[in-house]
């Protein structure tokens, strides 16, 4: 054998040595197939579709209150709802009572949904004493009115909140009687 195919040889053993290390369960051998250690930083609970129908008006620190309902609602200036609708507005109170993580304030989150489970969304601007966009920290409140547009015969249920992107965490509360 000569000298070249005699290095080529060695190598090509060493490295099959290298190889077999670590693969065995030795000291540096092997790969650590323990569990990576979970951050401590709390992440909201995902809900499916059908529990979204059932969450109550408080989870993960947030709350909502559901405080009057005006059927129809007087429209602010300039407003004016379609043909065979009509404006129904809910006075809201949202709170971030325990959550280091803040509470959007955003009308767009907001559904109203009627007894056979039809949901209607929010319209900016249609009734004024509207709640104010912006943050809750932990702590804070804020309330105002929320309009929706409803069909003439819609009997109205409740009220949902929808916090997250993805709906991570929804607050749904029964509407107050008229």
């Amino acid at each position: 054998m000569n000298a070249k195919r005699l290095i080529v040889l060695a190598v090509a053993m060493a490295n099959l040595g290298m190889l077999a290390a670590c693969g065995s369960e030795g000291e540096g051998g092997g790969l650590d197939d323990r569990p990576l250690p979970t951050p401590a930083v709390p992440t909201p609970t995902r809900i499916s579709p059908e529990q979204l129908a059932q969450q109550s008006a408080e989870s993960a620190g947030y709350s909502l209150k559901a405080l009057a309902i005006e059927d129809p609602a007087q429209a602010a200036a300039g407003y004016q709802p379609q043909p065979d609708t009509r404006l129904v507005a809910v006075r809201v109170e949202l709170s971030n009572d325990a959550s280091d993580d803040v509470l959007p304030v955003d009308i767009t989150n907001a559904v109203v949904s009627d007894v056979n489970g039809v949901t209607y969304n929010a319209v900016a601007g249609a009734r004024d004493g509207e709640i104010e966009a912006g943050e809750l920290k932990k702590g804070e409140r804020a309330s105002g009115w929320i309009s929706f547009v409803v069909p003439q015969d819609a009997q109205l249920k409740s009220i949902t909140y929808r916090i997250g992107l993805i709906s991570t965490i929804a607050l749904t509360a029964d509407l107050p009687a008229k």
